[in-house]
């Protein structure tokens, strides 16, 4: 199993990776692995971050895809779990 600042890492090079192929960064393929990333930030005690790159991730996937689809349902859980993380360390 992989540690938090790992999962950053590998998260964040796979993004830039997909970016650098010409991607869009509201791609399903993108948004997994920004939600990922968010997720792995948090893990890794970079709350502000994670909340800023969840708020950000959110407001995208809106914006390109509607509030109903099934890829905003997936940031909303990414939301919901960076939250938990923070309340876990209060």
């Amino acid at each position: 199993m992989s540690t938090p600042a790992q999962r950053v890492h590998d998260a964040t090079l796979a993004l830039l990776n997909l970016l650098e192929k010409g991607e869009e960064a509201t791609t399903a393929q993108a948004i997994e692995l920004r939600c990922e990333l968010a997720e792995a930030t948090a893990a890794a005690g970079r709350l502000e971050d994670a909340f800023y790159q969840a708020d950000e991730l959110l407001k995208d996937a809106q914006r390109e895809h509607g509030p109903a689809d099934p890829l905003v349902a997936r940031v909303r859980q990414t939301v919901a779990a960076v939250e938990d993380v923070a309340r876990q360390g209060e």
